[in-house]
């Protein structure tokens, strides 16, 4: 049986494109997980404003180089951190990323706030994004913001706040018991 030129031609091509194909799926899977989800959550939320820009994509461009380099071996994702000059352990953390965006929006019209509860260390949010534990300092933008707090033993408590221009508030709030079961149950 006799192939014509232009048959093994297009069959080459589609061994190349069947390649590039294969090489294009290995690098978004080496890129998908090699990716920290905080470091990905922010992103999603706030662009390259979490991470500083140019960090994410000099970061990714040692990972993929690495991986594609032939006789090496691909740099751990704690290496590749510690060799990236800009980029430290805490851009991995949500609540330390969210509120790092959060601050630099703020601006030069920031107004400064104190958060603290009863009892401590809980978890404070602003418009839902968790943005650091109690006692916490941070700048924010003037405009109005849903606070919630949630203490280690799930207590609870919330408050809608309205900022103005460079103003400094101290925000201290009693949380609320976790609910409880209750002790009877009525059926109609």
């Amino acid at each position: 049986m006799f192939q014509s030129s232009r048959s093994m031609f297009l069959a080459d091509v589609v061994s190349v494109v069947q390649r590039v194909a294969a090489t294009a799926m290995a690098i978004a899977l080496l890129v998908c997980l090699s990716t920290h989800p905080a470091a990905a959550q922010a992103t999603m939320e706030y662009g390259n404003v979490a991470t500083g820009a140019g960090t994410g994509a000099a970061g990714l461009g040692n990972k993929i180089g690495s991986a594609l380099s032939q006789g090496t071996k691909p740099a751990s994702a704690a290496a590749s951190r510690k060799g990236a000059a800009a980029v430290n352990d805490t851009e991995y953390n949500p609540a330390d990323a969210n509120r790092r965006a959060l601050e630099q929006r703020a601006g030069q019209d920031a107004a400064k706030l104190s958060f603290k509860s009863v009892p401590a260390n809980a978890m404070v949010r602003i418009d839902g994004k968790p943005v650091g534990k109690t006692p916490l300092l941070m700048s924010l933008a003037p405009g109005t913001y849903q606070i919630e707090m949630e203490g280690p033993r799930m207590e609870f408590g919330k408050q809608q706040l309205t900022l103005g221009t460079k103003e400094t508030r101290e925000i201290d709030l009693h949380l609320s018991p976790a609910p409880r079961y209750p002790d009877h149950i009525t059926l109609q």
